[in-house]
């Protein structure tokens, strides 16, 4: 088996000595073998530090990762927190509450059938007391206030969100699924890695697939923006190009 000293594993593996060491502090790397003053790294140190390296450039923290390498048979959706990982909203998750004052500042005038629309929209939450409102994506209402200020009415507005919301839906299931069917054809139904490459093999294929789909959501949203934008002015000069017939025609 082939041994290196710590310089050497720091150069072929491209991880500094530094984080080696707290690799090694905190339980991600087994400590080497001394052989008086110096410390002797094998294969097995190499192999997973390039498994710790691929999961951290994938997004995974030191504790997803400390998780699943102390218990290597815990399911890799658990232990490395890819549920909570792949099923986090692309919006913010921070949770503020506002009060019917705080959304007038907001949106301006604000009437019961706005707030109904913007709970049925699940934008907002009653809070426990129910004096209140809550939400977790903060940035969307604050999106939908510059729209308000167009002039347009924010139950329409909330409506919009809600069916959008539910096409976004549909579109995060059909890759998330694909993804999970992509595991079971390769791996079969039921699959837990059986040690760090395994592991890390399904991080980077889930991670992968997260990104690229966030990638090409946002360019086909772009694109269909556009083309949905030039649909709708060829309506509208028509509907235009009538009313000025009619107009003449009187």
């Amino acid at each position: 088996m082939t041994e290196y000293r710590i310089d050497d594993l720091a150069r072929i593996s491209g991880v500094t000595t530094r984080n080696i060491r707290g690799y090694q502090e905190h339980g991600l790397l087994p400590r080497p073998v001394r052989r008086g003053r110096v410390a002797i790294y094998t294969e097995k140190h190499l192999s997973r530090l390039r498994a710790i390296d691929k999961l951290l450039r994938n997004g995974f923290t030191l504790k997803h990762i400390a998780t699943f390498l102390t218990n290597p048979r815990a399911l890799v959706g658990e232990a490395l927190e890819l549920t909570e990982i792949l099923d986090e909203p692309w919006a913010s998750t921070e949770r503020t509450v506002f009060d019917r004052p705080a959304l007038e500042r907001l949106f301006g005038t604000v009437d019961d059938a706005d707030v109904q629309a913007l709970l049925g929209a699940g934008l907002l939450e009653e809070t426990a007391d129910g004096a209140a409102y809550e939400t977790g994506d903060p940035r969307s209402l604050r999106n939908l206030a510059r729209l308000v200020e167009q002039g347009m009415r924010l139950t329409v507005l909330a409506d919009v969100h809600r069916r959008f919301a539910e096409k976004v839906a549909e579109a995060a299931e059909i890759l998330m699924v694909s993804a999970r069917e992509e595991v079971d054809r390769r791996r079969g139904p039921g699959w837990v890695p059986a040690d760090q490459d395994e592991a890390s093999w399904a991080a980077s294929l889930l991670g992968t697939m997260r990104a690229v789909g966030t990638q090409n959501a946002h360019a086909t949203l772009d694109r269909c923006l556009d083309g949905a934008l030039d649909h709708e002015l060829r309506v509208h000069q028509h509907a235009a190009g009538e009313r000025e017939s009619q107009s003449s025609s009187h």
